[in-house]
């Protein structure tokens, strides 16, 4: 796929989002004019870049959509929930058209009959006056004062190209060919007179310019708009062919008018006539009507075939402008992981000067450390999105799964501008919308149910974000019926997950319904009930060094809990050593650092916890949990680390402080490593491994309980 290939899918993917985003908005709070222009401005959008690259399936579905969508904003249609259902089908429709268009397919006989489906639809909506334009009515109509604006009319068309348009990557064949689209080119000719000598000629420049004869039903801004997508890169004069004004300001600006003249006249364009009528003009008006000198200006409305100019300027108006770039996030991932392995070899400088006792190069390694934080924290930034722009697709899995299944359902995002890792959220979004689907069919009843329990007839599903401790909470929430905690013990009883005998809390109970096979729904749908799905959401959300958790309470509802690290590439950590082997502790999570005296030691008993302000802290000594060597120093230190509600205090024996840490991963033979989620190279040249303080404390609750 070209590099413009992949702009243009890029951009596609953007306004078919706007259109979904509107569409829901409207079912959400009513028709709103300001919803219907972005939805009009997205499809306009779609087929204009669509007809750049000659996807003329594309464009054809396309503009009559667009058609439909310019009756509603001018109100002469009203969009009603059936529009907006149809809507809802064209931008889905829309998406295949142009996945088959990239991949050079055909539509097959089910895609055919519903791009024809769709058509029939949207045409049932146009009005009347639309459709029938062959009847007497409007024949009548067409002879008021818009007959020029409705009527066939022909068109002259200028186009001059700027030297750098070939540096835009937009084809002026697919250009041209998207005059089809709107009518049929009577004459076509190419303008040559700018093209240099062969030895001058400059292959990445463009010299040729383009006069065309058009016939169409189009207007003005009709035509102006296929060339709305290389607007700064070229000099473009449309009117009508009958007007002589126009006829005459084409050839005055023309660097060689009598070249251009002879150009029109010789190939049909005009006859001499034409220019010489013009001439007569000029003179009888300089004799009849006498200049007049009035102090004030006669301003009068001029029809678009009046207007006095319509030539491009190729200079932009940059001043008070904010322009964004789109980057590959290939290449952002390829300047972190530079960053990542300059901070590793600034470690390593830091390490050799304090070898050294050279202040000079420690101070110049410290001013480095500072400028390579600064870059890294600016690149992280560009990484970072805000959540509520891709979680606005929720609302229409929401929408469809709830009318499928036939509940009503409200469903809000709250905390939207909270900001995560672009990478973080492109692999969320599937498991979120496992849990969303499940919150719908599983927990939301159906409306006379909930009517019968007292509720509201419509469900809420709630999905929110908010930072928390150095990551991310994800909620998804749900005011239903609440998951049912003893058909899930039975069926994983039965299933030999668990045995009778065990004796689990509510939250492993729950938990259960991510193991692989297991399901709650009574029927197999072809939403849920197969037991597939929930175990890979775990699975994907662990991938992401994430941990999930489930609330539930009967007819209350349920909660789903997700809590993911900002960013997977480099943390902010703290260095610790336990027995031979140093660690990193994410430095976000960690409250507070106290040494294990005597006193300490004294009132544990034995026990692995202490009495931290009268307040009791259960322990983890990590020289036993990995089976390190002893410790060769006497001096012992926990640090108390805080995950979500839970706190823990690690038992460690160095603290050798903050340390900018580089995630790299340890491959497939620590990938079942409990407590583990990385490590990273040192200055030294060793390696620390980085604790997974989710699983450490998971460890320790179970252990305890």
């Amino acid at each position: 796929m070209t590099d413009e290939l992949e702009l243009f899918c890029e951009d596609v993917d953007e306004q078919l989002g706007f259109m979904e985003d509107a569409l829901i908005q409207m079912q959400e709070d009513g028709v709103d004019m300001e919803a219907i222009g972005a939805l009009f401005r997205a499809m306009h959008t779609i087929k204009g870049t669509a007809g750049m690259f000659g996807f003329d399936e594309v464009v054809s579905f396309a503009h009559v959509a667009e058609s439909l969508l310019s009756e509603v904003r001018e109100e002469k249609v009203t969009l009603t929930e059936d529009m907006i259902d149809t809507f809802l089908h064209v931008k889905d429709h829309t998406q295949k058209l142009i996945d088959l268009a990239i991949a050079h397919e055909s539509m097959d006989e089910e895609t055919k009959q519903k791009n024809d489906s769709l058509l029939s639809t949207l045409k049932t909506f146009m009005p009347g006056a639309k459709v029938q334009k062959s009847s007497v009515k409007v024949e009548e109509q067409s002879r008021n004062l818009d007959e020029e604006e409705s009527s066939e009319a022909l068109w002259h068309i200028s186009i001059r190209l700027s030297p750098r348009f070939f540096s835009t990557g937009m084809d002026i064949i697919n250009i041209i060919s998207f005059f089809n689209m709107l009518g049929k080119i009577e004459k076509l000719i190419p303008i040559t007179c700018n093209v240099p000598n062969l030895e001058d000629l400059n292959p990445l420049e463009a010299y040729v310019g383009f006069e065309i004869k058009f016939l169409s039903e189009s207007t003005y801004a009709d035509i102006e708009e296929i060339f709305e997508f290389v607007v700064d890169d070229v000099d473009v004069h449309i009117f009508r062919s009958n007007d002589v004004d126009m006829l005459k300001a084409l050839v005055d600006y023309s660097k060689d008018k009598e070249s251009l003249k002879d150009t029109l006249i010789k190939n049909g364009f005009y006859s001499e006539s034409d220019f010489e009528l013009k001439v007569v003009e000029e003179v009888v008006k300089e004799v009849v009507e006498p200049k007049i000198e009035t102090p004030t200006k006669e301003v009068k409305k001029t029809k678009e075939s009046e207007k006095p100019t319509v030539a491009k300027s190729n200079k932009k108006d940059t001043t008070h402008k904010n322009f964004s770039l789109r980057v590959d996030s290939s290449k952002i991932d390829h300047l972190i992981n530079q960053i990542s392995e300059m901070v590793i070899a600034n470690a390593k400088i830091y390490q050799r000067a304090d070898v050294l006792d050279d202040s000079d190069l420690s101070e110049s390694a410290t001013i480095m450390s500072d400028m390579l934080e600064d870059i890294r924290s600016g690149v992280m930034n560009i990484r970072m999105v805000q959540v509520g722009d891709s979680f606005n697709k929720f609302k229409r899995i929401v929408n469809d799964t709830s009318k499928k299944i036939g509940k009503e359902v409200n469903f809000s995002i709250v905390g939207g501008e909270t900001e995560l890792d672009k990478m973080v959220v492109e692999k969320i979004s599937d498991p979120l919308m496992h849990m969303l689907r499940n919150s719908i069919d599983h927990g939301v009843e159906m409306p006379d149910e909930r009517e019968a329990k007292g509720k509201a007839r419509q469900g809420n599903v709630t999905l929110s974000t908010y930072p928390d401790a150095g990551t991310i909470v994800i909620e998804v929430r749900d005011d239903g019926k609440g998951l049912p905690r003893d058909t899930i013990l039975q069926k994983a009883i039965n299933s030999g997950l668990v045995k009778e005998s065990d004796n689990l809390s509510d939250k492993e109970i729950y938990n259960l319904i991510f193991a692989a096979g297991l399901s709650t729904a009574e029927k197999v749908s072809d939403i849920s009930g197969r037991g597939v799905g929930m175990d890979v959401v775990k699975r994907n959300i662990e991938d992401l060094r994430g941990t999930v958790e489930i609330n539930s309470a009967p007819e209350e509802g349920s909660l789903f809990t997700i809590r993911l690290p900002l960013t997977l590439a480099i943390i902010d950590g703290f260095l610790v050593q336990s027995g031979d082997t140093k660690y990193i502790i994410p430095l976000e999570m960690i409250q507070e650092c106290i040494e294990l005296d005597d006193n300490f030691k004294k009132h544990m008993n034995g026990n692995e916890f202490i009495n931290l302000r009268d307040s009791i802290l259960p322990l983890l000594d990590i020289r036993d949990y990995f089976n390190e060597a002893e410790s060769k120093t006497q001096r012992e230190n926990v640090l108390v680390v805080k995950y979500g509600d839970y706190k823990m205090g690690m038992m460690v024996d160095e603290l050798f402080g903050e340390f900018q840490t580089v995630i790299k991963p340890l491959g497939e033979v620590f990938k079942n490593a409990p407590g583990l989620s990385g490590g990273t190279i040192l200055g030294s040249g060793e390696i620390a491994l980085i604790f997974d303080i989710p699983k450490l404390m998971e460890y320790k609750i179970r252990k305890v309980s």
